[in-house]
Parts: C-alpha cells; structure tokens; sequence
C-alpha cells in the first residue's frame, strides 16, 4: 500500500510566534500572583501548574486574534494572563475530580501537597483570574468592558456545566450518551473557554467593536471539538496517569464503541467502563482497547478529527484571508494544523489512498 502523505506542519516562524506569546502570557500570569503570607500552604503552590510546559492554546489564540483584529498583542496580554491562570485552577481540580496522579510530567498537586491545599490552591488561581480579568476591563469604554464581563461569566458557566455533564455520566455509567451529546458537552467544558472566548475576547479587544464578538465563534466552535478529539486519541493508553480508559471518560471512542457494540460484548465494555478507577487495571484496559479495534472507534475519531479540522480551517479561512497580511493572521489560518502537529496527528489528517478494486 502507498504510504499515506503528510501534511507539511505550520512554519518555523508560526512555531516561534506560538512560543513567544505563550511566554508572554505567562510571564503577566505569573507576576499577577502575590508574593506573601502564608507562602508554604498557598501561594507557594500557585505558579507550580503554570510554570510546567503546556500547550498554551489559549492565551495565543487571544492575543493572535486581538493583533489581526487591530490591535497588539500588548492590548490583549492581561486578558490572556487571565485565562492562562484559570485553565491553571481548572486543572488543579480536574485532577482531583479524576484521580490523576500526574500532571505535565510531575507529581498533580494534590498528590505533592494533599487534597485540602491542592483545592484551596485550585480556588485561588480561580479567584486571581477573575481579578486579573477585572482589574484588564477597568480601563475599556464601559460597553466594551460590559461584553468582555458578560462573555467571561458564560464562559465560566459553560465549563463548569459542560465539566458537570462529563463526570456525571461517568459516575453513573451512562451507556447511551450519543455523539451529539458528546460534542455539545465537549463544546461547553473545552471549546467555550479553549477557543471560542479566547477568540472572541481578541476580536472585541482588537477591534474596539463589540458587534465583532461572534465573528469567530464557528471557528472556535469547531477548533475547540478538534482539540478534544485530538485529546480522546492521545488519552488512548496514555502514558502519565491521564489514560481514558483507566479513567473511564466518555470520550468519542468510547460513546462510538457503546453505541456499535451488541450482546455480550457490550456488556463486558460497559461492566469494565463502570469499574472504579483502581479496578480497572491493565488487563481491562487492553480489553477496551481491543474491542475498540473490533469496533472501528478509533478509525472513526481519526476520521472525526480530518472533518473538524477541515471545518476548523475553513471557517479560519472565512474570518481572517480578507485581513491584511500579518504573522497573527498566519498563526491563526495554520492554528488547526499546530493543533494537529502538537497531538502527533498529521499524519491521521491525509488518509492512506484507496487503492482501485481488482
């Protein structure tokens, strides 16, 4: 069989942006933080998430979005401090909601400073973005900073109910979540607060105009659900505590394998699927996996992943191609791609050829 060709991954000079960016992001984020009593049981504990290599998706995509839309990146830095430091706290209590054991290499923080101080830390770095995030719309005509709050307090609720739905229908097994269940839930707990405000926030900030708000929103819909997809593939025997198996998530594979599943194997993927986390072991694991194999799961979220991204790229396309030429614009028009790259992922975005019936 012909080997399957590549996509070419984003430019040399789009990687450097994305780095760039994110180390200015971080930098505000982290001098955002107090420096004070009491160091050892709290404020010790709130730069270790963000100072541990991430992707940064979303303050580059905030500030990209603010420069193609005007302004500079400058403009939009705070407001991507803000949202740097909220993902912070979101995973400081994702990880104690899932049982991980580690985040981004290290030991997660509730596994190095107990449960009490790691969900203390998890609500103050909440606590410091909204600050940040007050303290950035302060100085903005009050229809602008009314937007940019009203945006942020939807945000914040999308996730935590789309975040509600996903450990609810894990907690109560649910064996009938469809795949349009599945991607309305993933639209609200990761796309709404990855993409689609992030976008948003740099298109009013950039701009000025807040009738400019929605003008990303397809993109970020559709960007936000490739970057869970791709997420649901690399969560597949995982390396680092964050298999999705072992953690019995909903993810597309698994709502694709319970819905194409019939008789006694079903049964035994939901029976495994239901275990608690430290019953399901290696041997139940590889048994899910194996079954998705049977079942074509992970072919379908490879080929979930070539719709959305060609979606995501066409609506980037629709937004930004009539902007004047600019290194943000570029970023954002390859950003689908970067996602891709980052995930090990090009390669499942150009199918094989098909080769001619004999």
């Amino acid at each position: 069989m012909t080997p399957a060709a590549r996509r070419p991954g984003v430019s040399y000079g789009t990687r450097r942006l994305v780095g760039e960016l994110h180390e200015r992001a971080l930098r505000a984020a982290l001098t955002s933080l107090p420096s004070q009593e009491p160091r050892k049981y709290l404020y010790d504990l709130l730069p270790e998430y963000p100072t541990r290599a991430g992707k940064g998706l979303r303050p580059v995509l905030c500030m990209a979005t603010c420069a193609a839309y005007g302004g500079s990146y400058s403009d939009a830095v705070q407001f991507a401090a803000a949202l740097e430091l909220l993902h912070n706290a979101f995973l400081v209590h994702d990880d104690i909601q899932d049982g991980s054991s580690v985040r981004r290499g290290s030991a997660a923080l509730h596994v190095k400073h107990g449960l009490p101080l790691a969900l203390n830390a998890g609500d103050a770095l909440a606590a410091q973005a909204t600050a940040v995030f007050l303290r950035a719309v302060r100085p903005l005509r009050s229809n602008v900073a009314n937007a940019l709050l009203e945006g942020w307090e939807r945000m914040v609720a999308q996730t935590i109910e789309g975040q509600a739905l996903d450990l609810g229908w894990q907690r109560d097994n649910r064996a009938d979540v469809s795949t349009s269940d599945y991607l309305a839930m993933c639209a609200r707990k990761t796309a709404w607060y990855t993409t689609i405000q992030p976008l948003a926030i740099g298109a009013v900030v950039g701009s000025g105009d807040v009738g400019r708000e929605a003008e990303t929103f397809r993109f970020g819909w559709y960007l936000g659900l490739l970057f869970q997809v791709a997420n649901d593939l690399d969560g597949i025997g995982a390396a680092g505590g964050k298999d999705e198996i072992e953690e019995g998530k909903r993810t597309l594979l698994v709502v694709h394998l319970l819905a194409t599943l019939t008789g006694d194997d079903r049964d035994e993927a939901v029976r495994i699927l239901g275990l608690e986390r430290g019953a399901r072991g290696p041997g139940e694991v590889a048994r899910v996996l194996e079954l998705m194999e049977q079942a074509g799961s992970v072919r379908h979220a490879q080929a979930a992943v070539r719709e959305l991204a060609a979606a995501a790229r066409a609506e980037a396309d629709q937004v930004f191609r009539a902007f004047p030429p600019s290194e943000a614009r570029e970023l954002l028009l390859s950003i689908s791609t970067y996602v891709l790259e980052r995930h090990g992922l090009l390669d499942v975005e150009t199918p094989e050829p098909r080769q001619a019936a004999s």
